[in-house]
């Protein structure tokens, strides 16, 4: 990202606690929990960290707030945003854009994913590239899980039990589908 460019930033609140959404001129660079930390300050810090500038603009990501709102109340859907995908080195990308197609209500193992971009002995990489997946729920980074279905981690040991909800979320709302 250039410098000077400017990236619009607004919080929304989820059923989970606040989300911090931030984008710019190429799409959505950030859907991330804000834990405590200020949105404005979390905006800043993604700024500078491209040499850009955080801007407030809170009915800036109307579309996405929709489809969170819908996909919280249950609704079986795929995000239909921009992503700027120029922000990703290529493996990151290659594993996000994979994880970006999984479906609703559907789980994939680590290794799957892994063989499915065709770095087969690549699951703890794989890993390490979901870790860092700025914009969650978006791509769907929770629904990968350990080979024996357990859930392995989400941004952290300390949030498995929100990676926990969200596929519980999801389970209840394919179930009641049915």
């Amino acid at each position: 990202m250039s410098h000077g460019c400017e990236l619009r930033w607004t919080q929304h609140d989820s059923p989970l606690g606040p989300l911090l959404l931030i984008g710019g001129d190429a799409g959505l660079i950030g859907v991330s929990f804000l834990d405590g930390a200020g949105a404005d300050a979390q905006a800043a810090e993604i700024a500078d960290a491209r040499g850009a500038t955080a801007i407030e603009q809170s009915t800036a990501p109307t579309a996405l707030m929709h489809q969170l709102d819908a996909y919280f109340a249950g609704s079986p859907r795929r995000f239909s945003v921009a992503i700027d995908w120029s922000q990703f080195e290529p493996f990151q990308r290659r594993v996000l854009q994979r994880c970006a197609t999984i479906e609703f209500g559907d789980r994939i193992s680590y290794g799957e994913l892994a063989e499915e971009i065709g770095a087969p002995r690549a699951a703890r990489a794989v890993g390490n590239a979901l870790r860092s997946n700025p914009i969650t729920i978006v791509i769907p980074c929770h629904r990968v899980v350990r080979s024996d279905g357990s859930l392995g981690g989400y941004g952290g040991a300390d949030h498995e039990q929100r990676k926990a909800t969200l596929l519980g979320l999801e389970l209840s709302s394919a179930v009641a589908a049915a």
